[in-house]
């Protein structure tokens, strides 16, 4: 920051503050309102003014709202389980059994959705943390380029889904091949 904006611009120090008790990383000019932005030797906004003038939603209240639907769809996972596990009795047998107008068949289906909708907020939610994850399984490593390349994470990343998703369909694939007709 140039001497000729320290001086012509006046401290606000309770905006940086809040800005930062509330998390954000926010500089100073990104915490001025809009009556007090400094401008360039042309008269228009900077680069990081222009960056600042746009509203994004910072990482942790995307993790916060993340973390609480995650957990609200595991509470939903687990009633539904537990519904089918002790209120119905065995597939087999619940053939005509109802719960809330819902069939045996009915609630499995609704317990395989919130599965999928749980795995899928799981995977976001690794995604969202994968460069960590990258920095915890290198740390200790003398070559660092998964730790520092974003575009090496990545096709790690992508590598990882791809290999958990092939050992599911191996699985499936195997259960449909050794199945057995009564």
């Amino acid at each position: 920051m140039a001497i000729d904006e320290l001086t012509a611009a006046p401290l606000h120090v309770e905006p940086r503050i809040s800005a930062l008790a509330a998390g954000s990383r926010n500089t100073r000019s990104e915490a001025k309102s809009g009556s007090e932005r400094t401008v360039g030797k042309t008269g228009r906004p900077s680069q990081s003014e222009k960056k600042a003038g746009r509203r994004s939603v910072a990482k942790p209240v995307i993790n916060f709202w993340l973390d609480l639907v995650l957990a609200v769809v595991f509470v939903v996972l687990c009633s539904v389980s537990a519904v089918l596990q002790f209120a119905f009795p065995a597939a087999s047998l619940a053939a005509g059994w109802t719960l809330w107008g819902l069939t045996y068949d009915d609630v499995a289906a609704i317990q395989f959705g919130t599965l999928c909708v749980l795995a899928a907020g799981i995977i976001l939610h690794v995604m969202l943390h994968w460069s960590w994850v990258c920095g915890m399984l290198t740390r200790g490593n003398p070559d660092a380029s998964l730790r520092t390349d974003d575009g090496i994470r990545t096709i790690v990343g992508v590598g990882v889904l791809i290999a958990l998703l092939h050992v599911i369909g191996g699985v499936l694939l195997a259960a449909l091949l050794t199945i057995q007709q009564p």
